[in-house]
């Protein structure tokens, strides 16, 4: 357990922690397997209750502080710091905005900080898209004589291999066949009728474990409903789900650009064709360099004033969620950009399987497709200046 107070360099040990990822990290995205050793590393050393409020025996970490975690962690490997990413939000998100019983708030606390355990949605559903665009799920909590009988399927379920705990959204019937409700409900992996189909062969971030959740008639007490509200209507949690959600996602891209900015550097200061001059000398090059950084300053520096103006609640010009819309929406665009560009320096051989880098290429798109997406977040930036009053976001489940 966690002391109160304890003050500790989480960004110093998440860069030491990146480096024993990135000899890993080649072997999980070849075979798709799931780094379970970087998770023993990341419990041995107190990540996994990082987020957790220091009354709950965490550590009670900034979100400013979050971020450069992702950041680092994500220079050795994107699908360890992506996964890890969506048990640290729960906690960083919900502490600000309650929207769980204190009995299983307090349950998720203590499980995190005692046990290493770790929590994640199951919100996302193939014939559904994105639960922040207020669809109905297709899984069905139906109501029972002592509780609730759960029926569906979920995708995208990331870290399925080693979640304790899930998360799972559904929909409650209306009685008199009216809208029905969504409902968040606690699943425990152990709980009869609860599968993993492990489907998750994609093209990036091959080793996040994000497998199919499949639910068969799994019978839950009442108490193991979270919360519930009217399909289309807005989350407990709210803007705090949102905003800890796409920032962390896009300090993890921008550690995985980094990654690949990184090695350009060093294979041009190397690289000496025909036994001339090295290619750091070429002004293209040169130029190319040059412009990644720019793109990665500029991402890292929107990131980090969305955060700021987060936690202090400054409205000054743009509202704080608006610039959140910002950081995630260009940091993605710089980052691709900056590993294309990357891609270019290192030339053909970037496609090589043995290069890190072409690794790199794929997993940092993988971030387009998390929200707020970018149609959606520039139809908010929209709202915010030409619609009065301006639409309040859906929640990210």
């Amino acid at each position: 357990m966690a002391e109160p107070g304890l003050e500790r360099d989480w960004v110093a040990k998440a860069r030491e922690l990146a480096v024993s990822f990135a000899g890993r990290a080649a072997g999980h995205d070849r075979d798709g397997t799931f780094p379970f050793e970087n998770f023993d590393e990341l419990r041995r050393d107190g990540f996994l209750a990082m987020t957790v409020p220091v009354d709950k025996g965490g550590y009670g970490a900034s979100l400013s502080t979050f971020l450069r975690v992702q950041e680092e962690l994500a220079t050795g490997d994107g699908s360890t710091a992506l996964a890890v990413n969506m048990h640290l939000i729960r906690f960083g998100a919900e502490r600000e905005s309650r929207a769980f019983p204190d009995r299983w708030w307090d349950a998720f606390c203590d499980g995190a900080v005692r046990h290493g355990w770790l929590v994640n949605t199951a919100a996302t559903e193939e014939g559904l898209g994105s639960p922040a665009g207020g669809g109905v799920p297709e899984t069905v909590a139906t109501p029972a004589a002592d509780g609730w009988l759960l029926t569906g399927r979920k995708t995208f379920t990331t870290m399925a291999p080693v979640l304790h705990s899930f998360i799972v959204m559904a929909a409650i019937p209306d009685a008199s066949g009216g809208r029905p409700s969504i409902g968040n409900f606690v699943v425990f992996r152990d709980d009869a009728g609860v599968g993993i189909d492990e489907t998750w062969d994609t093209l990036g971030m091959r080793a996040t474990g994000s497998h199919d959740l499949v639910l068969d008639g799994v019978a839950l007490p009442a108490a193991r409903l979270l919360n519930r509200r009217l399909a289309g209507a807005a989350a407990a949690r709210g803007a705090a789900g949102l905003a800890w959600f796409a920032l962390g996602v896009a300090a993890t891209t921008l550690g995985v650009a980094r990654a690949a900015r990184d090695y350009a550097v060093d294979f041009a200061r190397e690289r000496t064709p025909n036994d001339s001059r090295t290619i750091k000398d070429y002004p293209g090059v040169r130029s190319r360099i040059a412009r990644i950084d720019l793109l990665l300053h500029r991402s890292r520096a929107l990131i980090f004033d969305a955060a700021r103006a987060w936690e202090t609640r400054d409205a000054t010009g743009m509202a704080p969620l608006d610039r959140v819309a910002v950081a995630k929406v260009d940091t993605l665009n710089n980052c691709i950009e900056a590993v294309d560009l990357a891609m270019r320096v290192v030339g053909g051989v970037s496609l090589s399987k043995r290069r890190p880098i072409e690794r790199y290429y794929r997993d940092v798109r993988a971030a387009l497709h998390n929200p707020p997406l970018e149609d959606r977040a520039l139809e908010q930036l929209a709202r915010s200046a030409l619609d009065e009053p301006a639409e309040a976001p859906k929640a990210v489940e």
